[in-house]
C-alpha cells in the first residue's frame, strides 16, 4: 500500500503544479490590486469625458463603459451621434488608461481586468457624475459594450456589496441609476448575472446570434436562472459582435444597428424620461 501511495502523492503534486502554472498568466484578473472607492475615484476622474447636447442642463445622462479593446476616437463618435441630439449627455469611462492600459489582448483573452473587478468603475464614475451641475443626478443610465456590459450586470449584482477586489461601498452606490442597457455583454464565467441583479433598474439586453465573441447562449443560460428581473432581452438571429456600430470587426449590419439603437433611446425616454 505504501508502494502505492507515494507515486499517487507525486502525481496529485505534478497535477496541482501544472493546475498552478496554467492559472500563472492569470494572475493579474484572480488576484487583483485592491481599491476601495475613493482611490477608484481618484483613478478614473482624469479618464471620465462628458459631452453635453444643445440646450441647458442639468441633462439627463448616459455613462459609457467600453469592451475590452479599450476606448477609441470612432467608438466614442459611434454613442455620442444617437445619443447627443437626443438631448442625453454623454459621459465615456476609460477604464484600460485609469490602469495604464495600453495593450488591449490581455484584457479580452481573460489575463486582465475581468469585469467583475471592473465593477467599481462603475460605482466610482457614478460618485463622480453626482457632482457635477450639468449632469441631473436623478435620470442616469447605464450603456455597456461587451466587457463593459459584463462590467456593469456585475456591478448590478454587487449592488454595493465587497466585490472581485474592492470593498462593500454601500446600497447607494447605484442612486439615480434609472436604466441599464447592454450590447453583447460577456455573462459566462466569472461573471455574475447568474447570481441575480440586486439593483432594481430595468435592463435592455441587445445579443447577436452569430456572436463569434461573446457566447450569447451563456447570456441565455443566467437569464434562465433570474427571477423577478426587470429584463427585457432583444435578439438578432443574424448578427454578430459589434453589429450596431462600424468598427475593425468590419460586423456592422445596418438593419439590426437603427432597430437597436431606436429600441434603447425608447428605453431611455422611458425610464430617465423627456431628455428636454
Amino acid at each position: 500500500m505504501r508502494k502505492l501511495l507515494k507515486p499517487a502523492l507525486i502525481a496529485l503534486l505534478l497535477l496541482a503544479c501544472a493546475a498552478l502554472l496554467g492559472l500563472y498568466p492569470y494572475r493579474a484578473a484572480l488576484l487583483p490590486q485592491t481599491a476601495d472607492l475613493p482611490a477608484a475615484e481618484q483613478r478614473l476622474a482624469p479618464h471620465l469625458s462628458l459631452f453635453t447636447p444643445d440646450g441647458t442642463g442639468p441633462f439627463p445622462t448616459v455613462l459609457v463603459f467600453h469592451g475590452c479593446s479599450g476606448q477609441s476616437a470612432l467608438f466614442m463618435r459611434n454613442v455620442k451621434s444617437w445619443l447627443l441630439p437626443a438631448g442625453y449627455a454623454v459621459i465615456f469611462v476609460d477604464s484600460h488608461a485609469a490602469r495604464g492600459i495600453e495593450d488591449w489582448r490581455p484584457v479580452c483573452d481573460g489575463k486582465r481586468l475581468w469585469g467583475n473587478e471592473r465593477a467599481i468603475d462603475v460605482y466610482a464614475a457614478l460618485a463622480l457624475a453626482r457632482h457635477n451641475p450639468a449632469i441631473d443626478s436623478s435620470r442616469l443610465a447605464l450603456l455597456g459594450y461587451s466587457h463593459g456590459g459584463w462590467t456593469i450586470l456585475d456591478a448590478l449584482s454587487y449592488d454595493g456589496s465587497a466585490g472581485h477586489g474592492f470593498p462593500a461601498t454601500g446600497k447607494g452606490a447605484l442612486a439615480g441609476v434609472r436604466g441599464v442597457i447592454t450590447y453583447y455583454p460577456y455573462c459566462g464565467f466569472p461573471a455574475h448575472l447568474r447570481d441575480g441583479l440586486g439593483h432594481d433598474a430595468p435592463v435592455l439586453m441587445f445579443l447577436g446570434g452569430k456572436d463569434h465573441v461573446t457566447d450569447h447562449q451563456q447570456c441565455l443560460s443566467a437569464l434562465d436562472h433570474l427571477t423577478g428581473e426587470r429584463l427585457e432581452l432583444v435578439q438578432y438571429g443574424n448578427a454578430d459582435h459589434v453589429f450596431d456600430q462600424r468598427s475593425d470587426l468590419n460586423t456592422y449590419q445596418p438593419g439590426p444597428a437603427q432597430d437597436a439603437q431606436q429600441r434603447a433611446l425608447a428605453f431611455l425616454r422611458e425610464n430617465l424620461g423627456p431628455a428636454q
